[in-house]
């Protein structure tokens, strides 16, 4: 090989080393921002073959939309309880020079995105009370409620950031291992109180169902004593006008069918009696032997 042909070919290396060092290709999933020096200089968001000077450098940023998943967060209540809760959060980037100027790399504005969204999860649900946090409360919206809540605030405060949150979700909401056995204890005292309450309400109807019930079987007794001894008036009047008038009919017959009554009923099987034979109550008897 000559000098000729040594120096072309270097040329030839030195222009082809000068282009691969002045292109770059951005990713549909990407966007780039060129620095010089450790400045930006330009952004490149559009997919395809761009160019730069060969000293300037390029950083690359996600274009999609991104999942960070935080740590457990603790939230005290409006009712002073406190609780874990475990969210998520969707954002994406849409200023890679601010996120460069504010955090240098992505996973440097995500860890501030993250402190941001903790910070408005505390602030939002220590508006609420437990119960409206993990039941929703009488509004049936309320949990959707307060995650847009939570989105909207932290959205705010992250513009400053380059980026914007698109959602966030919570997985779930959490006593502290310490707290649960108490609020157990707290809520099996509760349910024990209620039961209680309602044995004592049932026990006070059932006195109530007996008083009445017992009330009520002494007025049907009375009335229906009341109706027997109107009844029992009625038959002995009856039988002493019968009995009248068998004897105004003929003395003799109704003192002889009287008489026979008292024998019957007074002498049974086995009776002595002592009684002069002279007595009264044996006349007919001193009849018949005649």
């Amino acid at each position: 090989m000559n000098p000729k042909q040594t120096v072309i070919g270097l040329i030839v290396a030195v222009v082809v080393v000068l282009i691969g060092m002045s292109t770059f290709s951005v990713d549909e999933r990407q966007q780039a921002l060129v620095l010089q020096f450790g400045n930006p200089k330009a952004v490149q968001t559009d997919a395809g073959l761009h160019f730069k000077l060969p000293w300037q450098t390029v950083t690359y940023f996600d274009k999609r939309l991104l999942l960070s998943d935080a740590l457990p967060n603790e939230v005290i209540t409006k009712d002073k309880k406190t609780i874990n809760v475990d969210n998520y959060t969707r954002w994406k980037i849409i200023d890679p020079l601010l996120v460069f100027q504010v955090a240098r790399t992505q996973v440097g504005v995500a860890a501030r995105m993250q402190d941001v969204v903790r910070g408005k999860v505390r602030e939002v649900l220590g508006q609420h009370t437990l119960s409206e946090i993990v039941s929703g409360g009488k509004d049936e919206n309320l949990r959707r409620e307060l995650m847009l809540s939570i989105r909207d605030n932290a959205d705010k405060d992250v513009r400053s950031l380059g980026i914007k949150i698109v959602d966030v979700r919570i997985k779930h909401a959490d006593l502290p291992p310490e707290n649960s056995q108490k609020v157990f204890e707290r809520m099996k005292a509760e349910r024990q109180r209620i039961a209680k309450e309602y044995r004592s309400q049932g026990e006070e109807a059932a006195k109530e169902i007996r008083a009445t019930a017992d009330k009520e079987r002494k007025i049907l007794l009375a009335e229906a004593y009341k109706n027997s001894q109107i009844i029992r008036g009625h038959a002995d009047a009856e039988s002493t006008k019968i009995y009248a008038k068998a004897y105004q009919r003929d003395p003799q017959f109704y003192a002889f069918r009287r008489s026979l009554e008292a024998y019957k009923t007074s002498i049974g099987a086995g009776t002595r009696l002592v009684i002069s034979p002279t007595s009264e109550f044996f006349r007919f008897f001193e009849q018949s032997k005649k």
